[in-house]
């Protein structure tokens, strides 16, 4: 009787592992019913010191966007998923030595929507901090008038960029569509 009861359970646990293999390999396969916003991505590495950080060059699937929207867009982000800002830049050509407002704006005690040093149009707008959903630092710049985001972090997974990516853009953060890849058409 102990070979049998042994058996058993050795074959439920073996049908428990795949069970949650399975379920695992479905979460991370989700996709929502929809066109995705990113083209093309380009993934390049580098080492600064002992730290191996990853950049993400993201051509996006739609029209070039303004000034308006990326800063609409880093307000999301402070609210939605980024903790403890570290970095808020700007810049009026990409080339151009990037301004820090990082100290101007913690003081300013308001969100980046009224923050009124983004009021003028600038070239670049970046902002840096944690990420909850990456549970990682992350720095995301935008440049004006174009449809390419750069995306810099320590994760190193195409994947899951991707889908961080698609949740910004689709400002799904907190729902159930939340870091899900859109079908690519």
């Amino acid at each position: 009787m102990t070979a049998i009861a042994i058996a058993i359970i050795a074959c439920y646990t073996v049908y428990i592992i795949m069970d949650r293999r399975k379920r695992k390999k479905e979460a991370a396969e989700a996709v929502i019913d929809d066109v995705s916003y990113i083209q093309e991505i380009k993934h390049l590495s580098g080492k600064v010191g002992f730290v191996t950080w990853q950049q993400y060059d993201i051509l996006l699937a739609a029209q070039k966007y303004g000034w308006e929207t990326m800063v609409d867009l880093a307000a999301y982000l402070e609210t939605a998923d980024i903790d403890h800002i570290d970095s808020l830049t700007v810049a009026d050509l990409p080339d151009e030595q990037a301004t820090e407002l990082v100290h101007v704006y913690k003081q300013s005690k308001g969100g980046l929507k009224t923050f009124d040093k983004l009021a003028e149009e600038r070239g670049m707008l970046s902002i840096a901090g944690h990420s909850r959903a990456l549970k990682d630092s992350i720095k995301l710049v935008w440049f004006n008038q174009t449809n390419v985001l750069r995306l810099f972090t320590l994760v190193n997974d195409e994947t899951l960029i991707k889908r961080y990516v698609e949740t910004v853009i689709r400002r799904t953060f907190g729902t159930k569509d939340a870091m899900k890849l859109a079908i690519k058409k």
